[in-house]
């Protein structure tokens, strides 16, 4: 992602959700972090395939047993005015769904994955992870498409800890998720 200039990014202050609302639907994907306007192309269709099979797998066992909801980008994410993220895969449990409101997410979700892209490995892997850690999302995937590899991480005291990097011939299992399981090679 880079940071763009436009008529609502021109101005000192740092931007806002509403800043973000008024930005004209196109095809490009557009994220608050801090208050600073970052912007994607639409993702490849490599990214969509991958991304889709990981939520239909998750998908399919929240609704087996009734644990909460699933989403799918884009679906603005507003972890605060000055941070809206947009993860591809997004998950709530039913305790939780207070925070789904009818435009948007307000608050951490359960889980987020982002599906990693040439052009968002570092800021999924870092800037990204940072905020989700930040907002006490307790759950984190990183899906790498082209290793290809999921990596599982865990909130503990703040920050995220690695609990399982699945790589072919492995099966990604999660706290977050028990009796799950997604055979890397099914992806």
């Amino acid at each position: 992602m880079a940071t763009i200039t436009s008529p609502v990014s021109a101005r000192s202050e740092r931007l806002t959700y509403d800043d973000l609302k008024k930005i004209p639907p196109d095809r490009n994907r557009y994220e608050l972090i801090e208050g600073e306007l970052f912007v994607a192309p639409a993702p490849n269709i490599e990214h969509q395939r991958k991304g889709f099979r990981v939520a239909k797998r998750v998908s399919d066992h929240v609704e087996k047993n009734d644990l909460g909801e699933v989403f799918i980008a884009p679906c603005d994410v507003v972890l605060s005015p000055g941070t809206v993220l947009e993860p591809d895969i997004i998950f709530v449990s039913k305790a939780r769904q207070s925070i789904v409101k009818d435009v948007c997410i307000e608050g951490a979700p359960d889980l987020v994955v982002e599906v990693v892209s040439d052009s968002s490995r570092t800021i999924d892997r870092f800037v990204k992870r940072d905020r989700y850690a930040e907002f006490g999302v307790p759950e984190y995937w990183l899906l790498d498409p082209f290793e290809p590899r999921i990596e599982v991480l865990r909130l503990e005291a703040g920050k995220y800890r690695l609990t399982g990097s699945f790589g072919p011939g492995g099966t990604l299992e999660s706290l977050t998720f028990p009796g799950l399981q997604i055979p890397v090679s099914s992806l």
